[in-house]
């Protein structure tokens, strides 16, 4: 098991503990991460400083993810643009997020059109991506916007793009009301990369809550200590074969140094 975190929660967590990003990066290194997310637009804007930081500290990125939106007026070249810039800086793991819709927009006679048109896009980039040897991802966003967001709407990608693998988000089907750990058996021969998102439904105070569909509050957390079951899932994909990153993930901390020491900590322990 390889463990990476959000550059965004390193981010924060420099100014949340006042500290330099470089700072950061030793303490998570110290604490066995080997690895980062990063988004593009960040990658492309701040590259020498965030490359620099990440050297000094012996870390990589563990996968680079962007949002587009296919449906309404992006290509196919956007697309390539990250798969170039993933292939100059040598990461192997992207994960693009193709669009989101407008609400009568997920009316049927316009759904499928608009659906359809992401997966024609999404398709050939990964096309293209297979080309230089790098793997395309999708995960189930947490977000009514998302036509991706349930494990019905998720598998639709899948399966209709050969060379799209899930990026198995753990806390974002709760977002759905769905139960991560019963949905996994129709993904886990599809896994390419893992988001470890724990959440909970006590409240914290002064951190902005993420409603799910049902109106129910959740709040960030470090991994194995809320409410998703998280031993039983982590367990299930390692004995699946899948040996790269796990990703800890908790936006909306406002402990993000402690919430990414004690996540580390929980998954070094499995």
């Amino acid at each position: 098991m390889k463990i990476s975190v959000f550059y965004e929660h390193i981010a924060e967590a420099a100014k949340q503990e006042n500290k330099p990003v470089e700072k950061i990066c030793q303490l998570v290194s110290y604490c066995g991460i080997s690895g980062v997310e990063i988004e593009n637009t960040r990658l492309m804007n701040e590259k020498e400083n965030v490359i620099r930081a990440l050297k000094l500290s012996g870390l990589e990125i563990s996968c680079m993810y962007g949002f587009f939106d296919f449906s309404h007026g992006q290509s196919i070249e956007d697309g390539i643009k990250m798969v170039d810039l993933a292939d100059e800086l040598k990461i192997k793991k992207i994960m693009l997020i193709p669009g989101f819709l407008k609400k009568y927009e997920f009316l049927p006679f316009l759904y499928k059109s608009k659906v359809d048109k992401m997966v024609d896009v999404l398709k050939n980039v990964c096309n293209y991506a297979k080309t230089k040897n790098i793997i395309v991802v999708l995960e189930d966003f947490d977000g009514k916007e998302a036509p991706f967001a349930t494990s019905k709407q998720l598998l639709y990608f899948i399966k209709n793009i050969p060379d799209l693998y899930c990026a198995f988000d753990t806390g974002n089907f709760l977002y759905s009301e769905e139960d991560s750990f019963e949905v996994l058996p129709l993904f886990i021969d599809r896994i390419g990369h893992v988001h470890c998102k724990d959440r909970t439904f006590k409240v914290k105070e002064g951190e902005v809550p993420k409603a799910t569909v049902k109106g129910r509050n959740m709040y960030s957390c470090a991994v194995g200590s809320g409410c998703i079951k998280m031993k039983e899932i982590v367990e299930k994909i390692l004995e699946s074969g899948y040996d790269d990153y796990f990703a800890i993930e908790h936006f909306g901390s406002l402990n993000q140094l402690e919430d990414m020491k004690d996540s580390a900590k929980w998954l070094e322990e499995m």
